[in-house]
């Protein structure tokens, strides 16, 4: 008797949510995006006023990483849309064939900003011994950085994805993109030794990111590429933007040379000629 009252509930929960035909309603997005930015950022008070000590920093960003995915198993759980692996995208066909295509387009981006930087006398190499030591580190902290991109990526390209991703790519993008900004308020936190300046340009990045891991993970069928793509925009790009160079490489031209690249990029993976092999998404059913 239980285990029905609590199927009647889960299916009156899902058909409030739920259009026919197993496409979301956009109050269920915007039930996914308002309670992920809320836990987030009710979660990350402390950070955004200092009151968490810089050396604990890195303990909590990994945490408050995880908070898409958290509301996202809520979700599933009350609407049951289908089979985790299903829904959340974890296949792994082709991953390291798209994973590698994301992380080259990373590092092709922020290579180009470095070139830039370094052309424009912003800044100078650092003593190739030192960069080649810093390899074996970039490589642990590439690993690290896409462990802790599972909890976003499972969240929004994920779930986000398999839910509304009836509502085509680029719209999918544009309103997720200032949500996502929003949602890394609490990053303010640990940017204390930025300028206004560059933690605007940070935040501006992030619309350049978002489409194209949206366009990774719509164009391999799996989350894992973004994981990774994620991952290495929190360790190449650092790398190679802040530890190639003797002083980082921040300057707006470069950053908007990075961004026109990153976009420029997701639209080529989703350009018309090859929508026909995008993996079709598995099309949702309500119970």
């Amino acid at each position: 008797m239980a285990e029905a009252d609590a199927g009647e509930v889960a299916s009156t929960a899902s058909d409030g949510l739920t259009r026919s035909g197993g496409r979301a309603r956009w109050t269920e997005v915007a039930a996914y995006l308002g309670l992920t930015v809320v836990l987030t950022n009710v979660l990350g008070i402390p950070m955004i006023i200092g009151l968490i000590p810089a050396d604990l920093l890195n303990l909590v960003v990994p945490v408050l990483q995880y908070t898409p995915l958290v509301v996202a198993l809520i979700m599933f759980r009350i609407l049951r849309p289908g089979r985790f692996r299903d829904v959340f995208a974890v296949r792994r066909a082709g991953v390291l064939r798209w994973g590698s295509i994301g992380v080259g387009i990373i590092t092709a981006a922020a290579a180009a900003q470095l070139i830039f930087g370094l052309a424009t006398g912003v800044s100078r190499f650092t003593p190739v011994d030192q960069i080649v030591s810093l390899l074996p580190i970039l490589v642990l902290v590439f690993a690290m950085q896409s462990v802790f991109a599972i909890g976003e990526e499972f969240g929004w390209r994920g779930w986000l994805v398999d839910r509304a991703a009836h509502w085509g790519f680029w719209r999918l993008s544009l309103i997720f993109i200032p949500v996502w900004m929003i949602w890394h308020l609490p990053v303010l936190g640990t940017l204390t030794d930025e300028t206004v300046g560059e933690k605007l340009i940070y935040f501006l990045g992030m619309g350049a990111w978002a489409p194209l891991l949206f366009a990774l993970r719509l164009r391999s069928g799996s989350v894992w590429p973004a994981v990774l793509a994620h991952g290495a925009i929190n360790s190449v790009r650092v790398y190679l933007l802040q530890s190639v160079p003797q002083s980082p490489v921040n300057q707006l031209a470069g950053e908007i040379l990075s961004w026109v690249l990153l976009i420029a990029a997701a639209a080529w993976l989703m350009r018309p000629s090859v929508r026909g092999t995008i993996p079709e998404l598995r099309p949702a059913v309500t119970t």
